[in-house]
């Protein structure tokens, strides 16, 4: 058994597909399958088993997983040690519920400073439950009141919503949410704190389908919406129309695949989120 054939285990372990696996390794697919069956017959034991949403790894793969990770850390551990130069981080890919990850770029730029060997790459998936089980996302950005068993997570604020609209402008017609945005996040609690779909197309109103759209929307004067209030009340021309309404607050999750322990920069970026979106939102 060698290193390298352990890299390739823990990465189509973390990507949960050959596909992704290869293309953080710079090899293809089949290279990657090939040496996981390799690393199988050597053992004696199969490492993945299907499941309803791919491969997952078996009680054997879980187990090597942990002895993987251990040999990982040390390689580390030496590399810093001797000034060596290890594989290219994969980028994080990132999704937030509506778009809303795109409100913390602030602190992922943050993020890079202190870490510039660890790239992003910010998505635009609006269901970050699905993006994540999907394999499409490491990390989701998640608005929900908790996280399915399939996935892991650490909550780390309840954020609030209010309706706002320009300062002096309390008349302006509401804005909704659009058809891409009402499919992907059909009525969950706070997305239904703007009329959305069929109901907004009814009353002619203007639609947004992420939360960037929306917040810039309300900014230039299109119309008055329901905004997260963390990050409408830092905006001097906004102004509160209503107080929160505590039926459309909601938990924010930073959500992982459960059976895929993060890799160490995936836990270094949780662990700065953690604090970081704590202060940012005032949670």
């Amino acid at each position: 058994m060698e290193w390298s054939d352990l890299e390739i285990f823990l990465a189509a372990v973390r990507t949960g597909s050959y596909t992704a696996a290869g293309r953080i390794l710079d090899v293809n697919r089949t290279t990657v399958g090939r040496r996981v069956d390799a690393l199988e017959k050597a053992l004696g034991v199969p490492l993945f088993a299907q499941d309803p949403l791919g491969y997952a790894p078996t009680p054997a793969g879980v187990r090597l997983l942990a002895a993987a990770e251990a040999i990982e850390s040390e390689v580390a551990a030496m590399l810093a040690d001797i000034g060596g130069i290890g594989r290219q981080t994969a980028p994080i890919r990132i999704a937030g519920s509506g778009g809303i990850a795109a409100e913390f770029l602030p602190e992922l730029a943050a993020f890079r400073r202190a870490h510039p060997e660890v790239p992003i790459d910010l998505l635009g998936e609006l269901d970050p439950l699905d993006a994540v089980t999907r394999r499409r996302a490491d990390l989701g950005l998640a608005l929900v009141r908790s996280p399915p068993l399939r996935l892991a997570g650490l909550q780390v604020a309840t954020l609030s919503q209010a309706v706002y609209g320009l300062r002096g402008r309390k008349h302006l017609p509401p804005l909704g949410w659009g058809y891409e945005f009402d499919a992907a996040l059909p009525g969950g609690p706070w997305a239904s704190a703007n009329p959305a779909g069929e109901v907004a197309q009814a009353a002619a109103l203007a639609t947004c389908n992420n939360w960037p759209q929306m917040k810039h929307a309300v900014l230039v004067g299109l119309g008055k919406a329901s905004l997260w209030c963390f990050a409408a009340d830092a905006e001097p021309t906004l102004e509160r129309l209503a107080p929160p309404d505590p039926r459309h607050e909601c938990p924010l999750w930073l959500i992982h695949r459960a059976k895929a322990p993060p890799a160490p920069e995936l836990t270094l970026l949780i662990g700065f989120l953690q604090n970081a979106l704590k202060e940012r939102t005032g949670s």
